[in-house]
């Protein structure tokens, strides 16, 4: 990645996204220690993500963010500011793209928001755990499955050899960003340029529909 000043790039792009953070208080952490922890945090892990040099590790970002009580809808609400912050400052595909795998690895480790209570309810039933009723669960161990990535510069899938994404990857980022959110439409957006520079045949229209048309549109 050409980034000729990353730490200037970081720095303005983490303070954007706070900012907006801080205006509309819309992941709960007020003004104290706990948005300049997760500034601190999140100016770390972006480093990591725009040297292609360095391997994506996220364990402390993880915990911290468990720590904030982040759940997955307040964190692509904070990946999308910064992806949005990013996109200003014109890193480039490549950098958008290990940017949105590192905030979908870190999601996948955050709990789902919890439903909204309903009045004169009961007890939501507990959860039958399999695990229990079958001693043999966790003696073998189970083939790892296929990693459905993106193959550049052809753009094939790593898992199943079809276009990328394929339907199992649609699946998999639904769930990874929880819906057509708009972190998710950035990142794919960002996939989509970079597959044009490497396949300078494909008709953009087709690579539209191909990257993005299968996204589920907003409720109205």
């Amino acid at each position: 990645m050409d980034i000729s000043d990353p730490d200037r790039v970081v720095r303005l792009a983490v303070a954007e996204a706070l900012a907006r953070v801080a205006d509309e208080d819309s992941l709960g952490l007020g003004e104290g220690d706990a948005l300049e922890n997760l500034g601190v945090a999140l100016r770390e892990v972006l480093r990591r993500a725009l040297d292609d040099r360095v391997p994506l590790t996220t364990p402390e970002f993880v915990d911290l963010c468990r720590d904030l009580r982040l759940n997955r809808d307040s964190f692509d609400l904070l990946g999308h500011y910064l992806l949005t912050a990013l996109l200003a400052q014109h890193v480039g595909p490549d950098a958008l793209i290990r940017v949105g795998v590192l905030l979908g690895t870190v999601r996948r480790y955050l709990p789902a928001p919890r439903p909204p209570a309903h009045r004169n309810a009961g007890p939501a039933p507990r959860r039958r755990d399999v695990r229990a009723d079958n001693s043999v669960v966790g003696r073998y161990q189970r083939p790892k499955l296929p990693e459905h990535l993106p193959n550049p510069p052809s753009w094939t899938c790593t898992g199943c050899g079809r276009e990328w994404p394929c339907a199992t990857k649609q699946s998999q980022l639904l769930a990874e960003f929880g819906g057509a959110r708009a972190s998710l439409a950035v990142y794919l957006g960002s996939c989509l340029v970079a597959a044009a520079e490497d396949l300078p045949t494909l008709p953009l229209p087709r690579a539209r529909l191909r990257f993005l048309g299968w996204l589920p549109r907003a409720r109205i």
